[in-house]
Formats: C-alpha cells, structure tokens, sequence
C-alpha cells in the first residue's frame, strides 16, 4: 500500500475515482477533505506535505531565531524575570484555538482555515516588531497565537488526512524534522542581529519567512480543491443542517459549534490563575496584594462556572472528550501533557541561566538549549521508523520514557554552575533522545484509536493538553523563579546593587564585578536546579498515564476503519444497555 493510502480505483473493495459519494449531510469542509483524499493524484499530495514541511520549517526558523534573541529582547524592557508571560499568554491563547480551527477546518476546508492562520500570523510579526514596551509585545503575542494555533493543528490534520496510520509516524516526525537546520543556523543569526542591528528584525522575519514559505501549501491545496469542483462530485449546495439557518440562526450555530461561552470562561479561568504565578511578587505587590488576590478568586469562579456549564450546557466543549471506549486517547493526551509541562518548567529560564552562570553567548547558551531539540528531531524518526518495522508503539514509549527519567534527573546535578559542561550537554541529549520516543508514537496511537469522523477533534485535544499543560508549566517556572530568586541574589551577592535591574537586565549583570557575578551565577543555579528536581516529580506523573494506554497493532490499511468499527459496536452495546436499563 502507498505511502499516501491512495487506492486505486482497480484494487477490489474500493470506490472508483469517478463513482459518486453521499455527502450532501456533510459540512462543506468535510464534504472537500473526503473528496481530496478519495480523487487527489499522488504529485498533488506530495506537494501538499511538501509546502507543510517548509511552513514548519519557517515556522521553526523564526522561533528558534526569537527564542535565541528572547533574553536581549526582555532585558530591552527590563522584564528577564517575567519572560514567562509570553510563553503563558501564548499557551493560554492556543489551548482555545487549537479545537476551534479544529471545527472551522470541518465547516468550511482545511485550505480555508490554513489561509487565516497563515494572515494572522504574519501580521503578528510586524506587531511585534514595532512593540514600544512589554504590554504590547504580550498584545502581539496574542495575535501571534491566532495564526500559530491554526498552522500548528492544520499542519497535524492534513497529513493524518492523507496518510495510513503505519506510515504517518514518519511523517509526522518528517513535519519537525526541517528544525535541524534551524537549531544550529537560527542562534548565528539571533546573536548577529542583537549584536549588529536590533532585536526587532527577529520579529520581522516572521511575516517575511512564513508568508513566503505558505505560497506553496495553499498551492498544492488550492490544486486539490479544483480537482475536486472539476470532478462534478462535490455537492452544488451544502446541504447540511447549517445552511437552512437564518443569520441568527447560524451564528447561535457557530457560538455553539465553538463553545464561545466555554472559551471565555475557560480563557478567563486560566488568564486570573497562571498569571498571578508570574506577576505577583513581580509586578502586583505579593500574593497578598488586592490584585493578586482578586485575580486569582476570579480565576476558581469562573473555573467552577466554566466546569458547570461544561457538563450541563455545552453542545460542543471546548475540551473535546469523545465517547470513546479505549482509555488509550485520554491517557496519551495526560501522559504526553506531563511531558509539556516539564519542557516549560525546566527549560522556559534555561537560556538566561546558562548566560548568567555559564557565561555564555547568545549562541552558545542556544546551542547548548537547543541540543535537547536537536536530539528529540533524531529520535522522533527513529522511533517513527521502528513503529513502521515493528508495527507497535508501547515498548518505544516506555523506552522514551525511561530515558527522559534518567536524563532530567541527571539534571540535578549538573545545574550547578560549577558542574562540567559535558556533564550539562549529555544531559540534555538523554532527555531529548527519550523525548522523540514519546510524542509521535503518542500521537500516532492517539489518532489510530478512535473513529476517523474524530480524527480532527483529537488531534486538537492532543494539541490542547500539550498547550494547558505548557501554560501550567511556564507559570510554575514563574513563580519559582520570581519567589525564589531574589532571596538566592540576597543570600549570594556581595555589596551593593540595582535589585530591579539584577532580575531584568542581562546587560546589567554582564558588568557587575567578577565577586557579584559569581553570586548572581550561583543564585541562578540554585533556583534552576529547584526546577529540574520538580521536573523528575512530574516524569513519573507520564509514566503512570502511559500504563492505561492500551497495545494496538498497526497497519498499512486505515487504522480508522476498525476503530469505527469498534465505536459503533460500543454504542450498540451501550444502547441495548440503556434499554434494558429502561425495561427494568
């Protein structure tokens, strides 16, 4: 069978690419994606993976290059200490949209959706590129969230839309592979442009790179669609319950299909809890300050009228759990949402830690970083690889798990600033090589586990509890950082010094005198080295989820067909429940 699971019309048990299927039920976007995949040549696929793979490599390219620049960029704002809120606004932002462009991808096509995704996100860039202050870089941060969530889950969607299960881990471990080159290309590029320009072109990159780069994939997609509007096969009208609204009709529609009451609660539960973590004792005046207290009240009031109205009103939650009879999807989504949670909390300060104590350049300290990164690409298609060979997913998993262990444990130690280099760069590379064996066959698991009608839904709660799980993780780096830190700078810095400036501005600590910047070195290490022991905690956490997830067996044919098979039989069995339940 292909790589692409395209049949051909002669093999036996298949539909001809010219007989007609019902989809006049369907949304317009589902109605497209079955006729894409059902009449779509080979080239125009590969097309399509191709223009994914350069907007995930732009889409990498300019994160890596803003990641690596991200602590001259904070310190320009006197705000390194609170770095983590662009990482909370971000996760906060897409945990919501995540499933949203799930659902609008359905109603009206992947390369619909894929094109206000790609317009949002280069707009962020030149938001962000002119940002006076903090307040608005965090802004353009939420609009960077817009067109990131979409690219990231549509990117995910399109190429489980076109490839069997056996043969998508390969692929989806080929959708990150293109960071390779940017790990090491990306942190030459940050350090010159801080070095010999500003910081503002890390942002400008953004709308240049991915715009460029997405001319291709709407190419390949807008290929696609014209195959199938040639073909005759695409209704006239859709026909589905949608169309026959009024206008108010179909906006309750649409609220309802998106949960929007859901996703302002939700956005507000998270925004009042996880920011307090970061600002309080930074900007807020404590944990006891009126605006610590009132934000983090409203944060559990509108947790427990969001959880409510969840379960007693929502048509469509915001956080799609489907009636799914394996455990496997819901304990792939926690145990990898554990590992999320430990990549912000130990990694989120890393870089500033590694220029303050290890003395290092913006290149080096991203370098170093980024090792972690190049070893989870490496061991994604190796373990892609070896579900392909071997057909199974859970002894590679365990397998990555265990290595994640020992690697963030070693963590321990090495976090003194006094530790070997080598001893801190092995260590990153254990935990990033166990890493790769844990995400995509996860996912793949994930996605060959329930009915392909919620293959885009789950998809999109794999990427939700990557997201909450991130927003969590930043916020607890956050507040460790910021209630710790200050007393390790009392505790280890001799003489006199600007408090604010020793917290924010990694210009200010590089020309402290040597006695000084040793303090600041070990105050850094100390508290980096709280983070990693939290982190070998929460390890543990992705084990015990990893134990429910069931064996599944996988194959070239479309993994969906069974598990459809299996749903249907579920509710079969759980109706004949219902109504001998009822007859009792």
């Amino acid at each position: 069978m292909g790589v692409f699971n395209f049949k051909d019309p002669k093999d036996s048990g298949t539909v001809a690419a010219n007989e007609p299927v019902n989809l006049d039920q369907e949304f317009r976007g589902i109605q497209k994606v079955v006729l894409m995949k059902k009449l779509g040549k080979k080239w125009d696929k590969i097309m399509v993976v191709t223009g994914i793979i350069l907007v995930a490599w732009a889409k990498n390219w300019e994160g890596n290059v803003v990641y690596g620049a991200s602590v001259a960029i904070s310190s320009a704002f006197n705000s390194l200490n609170i770095a983590a809120i662009i990482s909370v606004v971000l996760y906060i932002i897409e945990t919501v949209l995540l499933p949203m462009y799930a659902k609008l991808s359905d109603m009206i096509g992947r390369t619909e959706a894929f094109a206000i995704a790609i317009f949002f996100y280069v707009i962020s860039g030149i938001i962000q590129a002119v940002a006076p202050n903090m307040d608005t870089l965090v802004g353009g941060q939420v609009i960077y969230g817009i067109g990131i969530s979409g690219v990231s889950v549509l990117g995910h969607v399109l190429i489980a839309d076109i490839t069997s299960s056996v043969n998508r881990g390969l692929f989806q471990a080929f959708y990150d592979f293109p960071a390779m080159i940017n790990i090491w290309v990306a942190p030459v590029v940050s350090e010159a442009i801080v070095t010999h320009s500003s910081w503002r072109w890390t942002y400008a990159m953004t709308s240049l790179c991915v715009g460029a780069t997405a001319i291709p994939l709407l190419w390949g997609l807008f290929r696609l669609e014209y195959t199938v509007k040639k073909s005759g096969q695409l209704p006239r009208k859709d026909h589905s319950k949608y169309n026959s609204l009024s206008f108010m009709g179909k906006l309750s529609f649409i609220c309802n299909e998106i949960d929007a009451i859901g996703s302002i609660l939700f956005i507000g539960s998270l925004c009042m809890i996880l920011l307090p973590f970061v600002l309080a004792t930074s900007r807020w005046g404590g944990w006891d300050s009126p605006t610590t207290i009132g934000n983090l009240v409203g944060g559990f009031v509108c947790g427990i009228v969001f959880v409510v109205y969840e379960w007693k009103w929502a048509k469509n939650p915001v956080i799609p759990i489907g009636n799914w009879e394996s455990p496997t999807p819901i304990a792939g989504v926690l145990s990898c949402a554990a590992i999320s949670t430990i990549r912000a909390t130990n990694w989120t300060y890393f870089i500033t830690y590694l220029q303050v104590s290890r003395y290092s350049t913006i290149t080096e300290s991203t370098f170093i970083d980024r090792s972690y990164h190049a070893m989870f690409l490496i061991s994604q298609i190796g373990s892609g690889y070896l579900m392909k060979r071997f057909k199974v997913y859970r002894p590679i998993v365990l397998a990555g798990i265990l290595f994640y262990l020992l690697g963030t444990a070693l963590m321990i130690p090495a976090r003194f600033p006094t530790s070997s280099m080598v001893f801190l760069v092995f260590t990153q590379i254990i935990a990033g090589f166990g890493s790769g064996m844990i995400y995509v066959p996860i996912m793949v698991a994930v996605q060959s586990s329930v009915p392909h009608s919620d293959l885009a839904i789950v998809t999109a709660l794999f990427q939700i509890g990557g997201t909450v799980a991130s927003s969590v993780g930043s916020a607890i780096a956050g507040a460790i950082w910021n209630g710790m830190l200050p007393g390790q700078i009392a505790t280890h810095v001799p003489g006199e010094y600007d408090p604010s400036l020793i917290l924010g501005d990694i210009n200010y600590i590089n020309s402290l005198p040597r006695d000084q910047h040793d303090g600041a070195a070990l105050a850094y290490g100390e508290v980096q080295r709280i983070l990693s022991i939290v982190s070998v905690c929460l390890v543990l956490i992705s084990l015990g989820f990893f134990f429910r997830m069931k064996p599944l067996g996988l194959t070239e044919e479309d993994q969906h067909a069974a598990a459809d098979d299996s749903h249907e039989e579920f509710a079969d069995e759980k109706h004949r429940d219902e109504e001998s339940y009822t007859k009792a």
